[in-house]
């Protein structure tokens, strides 16, 4: 009987765990402010998180309109490991998880890849919202970048007047090829990588992002894909390197190593602008 009573203490112990730990959400793109004053705290930061159903969390808050990877103390790599090495150590008996949102998915993947090599960050898994990790063929496209970006977000020329020189620092972070290039994105580190990928494109968009598209990133980012493409699904897609070359045996191409979606996600992707689904509680939390 005294056995019986250990093992259900244990399993109720373990089920009131299960969302015990740590969550760290890690913004965009910001185009007119830093938002460096949210690191490490808990709200909306600046009305970027709302409705979030965890109660132990806290906010990564970098310079989203710099190159997350640039060597200076705002930049998004830097601040998210600050929070790793204070939340997610491996060696204090410390697990986490990431929620991560465009750029975010870019800076968080990145940061993994990089510097958890030793496993030293415990972190079970990170949703990867509508994410740039591979890049996006908007920022391709330089200087025109920005007129897009303006229209998605609604902005005025004034409100991004001094802030032109960081945002082509972000921008160029997420040309395609720059994206793919800076780290092994099959490196994960033992780090599970969740994508949730919108399909809710505007007409501004369409003509520059290949296959599917949420309006900023195609899904060959946003579904975590090896390569660059215009896919029309996640996880898994035979396909020609162009639409118009039809002597091409189309081949299947797959995610990065450990790169899945999201289980409240179909392959088809959510009927969701590139703005809306970070704020839903739905893909915040896995069932």
């Amino acid at each position: 009987m005294k056995k019986i009573i250990l093992m259900l203490a244990a399993i109720c112990m373990s089920v009131s765990g299960v969302h015990a730990e740590k969550v760290i959400f890690v913004h965009g793109m910001s185009l007119i402010e830093s938002n460096e004053e949210c690191q490490d705290t808990t709200g909306s930061c600046n009305g970027y998180w709302q409705n979030l159903p965890v109660d132990d969390y806290t906010l990564a808050g970098y310079d989203g309109r710099r190159n997350p990877f640039v060597a200076v103390p705002t930049a998004g790599s830097v601040r998210l490991l600050e929070l790793l090495n204070k939340y997610c150590r491996k060696d204090q008996g410390q697990t986490c998880r990431i929620v991560a949102e465009s750029l975010g998915g870019f800076t968080t993947a990145g940061t993994l890849a990089m510097y958890n090599r030793t496993g030293l960050y415990n972190v079970l898994y990170t949703t990867q919202i509508v994410s740039a990790e591979g890049g996006s063929e908007i920022a391709n496209l330089g200087d025109t970048a920005i007129e897009i970006l303006k229209f998605v977000f609604g902005l005025q020329d004034n409100q991004l007047t001094d802030n032109l020189v960081e945002n082509h620092d972000a921008i160029q972070a997420l040309v395609t090829s720059n994206a793919r290039g800076l780290f092994d994105h099959n490196r994960t580190n033992g780090t599970v990588f969740y994508h949730v990928a919108a399909n809710k494109s505007i007409w501004i968009a369409e003509p520059f992002l290949p296959g599917e598209d949420d309006t900023l990133v195609a899904f060959h980012s946003a579904c975590g894909y090896r390569t660059t493409g215009a896919f029309s699904q996640c996880m898994g897609e035979k396909i020609r390197q162009c639409n118009w070359c039809f002597w091409q045996r189309k081949q299947l191409i797959t995610p990065w190593d450990g790169h899945v979606m999201h289980p409240s996600v179909p392959n088809g992707g959510i009927p969701m602008r590139h703005t809306e689904p970070h704020n839903d509680p739905t893909y915040i939390l896995l069932d």
